[in-house]
């Protein structure tokens, strides 16, 4: 027997039960692939079964306002993923005719489909023998070949991945690699005791499994200090859409660079800005998101201003939940909310 083999009889008969299993239609498998990135498959289940009740094929998607699909994506973050798959829906409607590329190479053409959604889609759609290397095939992989080198992308496995796939049932083999890194060839816990191809990896004989991936030195990731504002002008909420880059497209409360201990301080840096008749109200609770290269340590206050400058919209608390907002603001974001119940702050 084979590792394509052995792999593929324990996923006939172990594979997980999801919502895009067995599935053939490119769409979907591209939709699911790509809400996958960065994303658990628990997570992701709903979020799958709502975009497709909203946008159930290529052609409804590619119509439908960025600001809408932007909303539905609300909560799973890294939304240029959204923004990405929205563009890419308008080539493949309107350029190509409906009509997903059935090979890797002409897939990656697209925005937001790289080497890995590539591969796996063109496996899983359409039976190409590319591997889908993700951080769990590279993670198995590394530990089944007891591969030394410092691995910087997944890609790095690729020659030895094309040696071993499956060429018969290459989506299949590539679902099965998922599966395995998934739930057995873990990170930290890994059960060797229950791996179809523990008799085949290497680090496992060298009782090693926990020495691979070999994995360059961490990144420090930067700091930014924020202080978020619900900003209050004539009873209506200040908001605006962000620019392309971080969380482009999406809204945010008014924000200034810095934590203020003294209110005088954070009055002028507002005034600077062009607001104008501030009045700070009450503070709010601290809070924190961590990006893969950045982390935001945001402080809280309720605000009101006289005029806001350009840029700014002011809406009623009412039609705050229409509009699409990261993640990284959800405490600020459940206040407003939650005031909408009581009409103030």
């Amino acid at each position: 027997m084979s590792f394509a083999s052995d792999l593929l009889t324990w996923y006939d008969r172990s594979a997980r039960v999801l919502p895009w299993r067995g599935e053939r239609d490119p769409y979907r498998i591209w939709l699911s692939e790509i809400m996958l990135q960065q994303t658990q498959a628990e997570t992701v289940k709903g979020y799958y079964a709502r975009f497709l009740s909203a946008f159930p094929d290529v052609m409804a998607l590619a119509r439908a306002d960025e600001q809408d699909v932007l909303k539905l994506w609300e909560g799973l973050g890294y939304y240029s993923r959204a923004r990405n798959l929205h563009a890419a829906a308008r080539i493949v409607a309107f350029g190509l005719g409906g009509t997903f590329p059935s090979n890797a190479g002409e897939l990656r053409r697209l925005p937001g489909i790289g080497p890995y959604a590539a591969n796996a889609i063109a496996s899983i759609a359409f039976g190409e023998p590319v591997p889908a290397l993700d951080g769990n095939q590279a993670r198995v992989l590394s530990r089944i070949l007891a591969w030394e080198p410092v691995i910087k992308t997944p890609f790095d496995l690729l020659s030895p991945a094309l040696e071993l796939i499956s060429p018969d049932r290459p989506g299949d083999y590539n679902q099965a690699l998922m599966d395995l890194g998934a739930g057995i060839c873990t990170p930290k816990g890994p059960k060797c005791e229950a791996c179809p191809v523990s008799g085949l990896c290497s680090a496992h004989a060298d009782d090693a499994v926990l020495e691979y991936p070999r994995k360059p030195a961490p990144v420090t990731k930067k700091a930014q200090d924020l202080t978020i504002l619900l900003m209050m002008v004539n009873a209506k909420l200040l908001v605006r859409r962000r620019p392309k880059g971080l969380l482009g497209g999406l809204y945010e409360f008014v924000a200034v660079e810095g934590h203020f201990d003294d209110e005088a301080a954070l009055a002028a840096m507002l005034a600077e800005q062009g607001f104008q008749g501030i009045r700070l109200i009450k503070p709010l609770p601290d809070a924190k998101h961590v990006f893969t290269h950045l982390i935001w340590r945001m402080r809280g206050w309720v605000a009101e201003c006289d005029e806001a400058p350009e840029g700014f919209m002011a809406v009623d608390l009412s039609d705050l939940q229409a509009l699409p907002f990261p993640s990284a603001l959800r405490v600020y974001r459940a206040i407003a909310d939650k005031s909408i119940e009581n009409s103030k702050f």
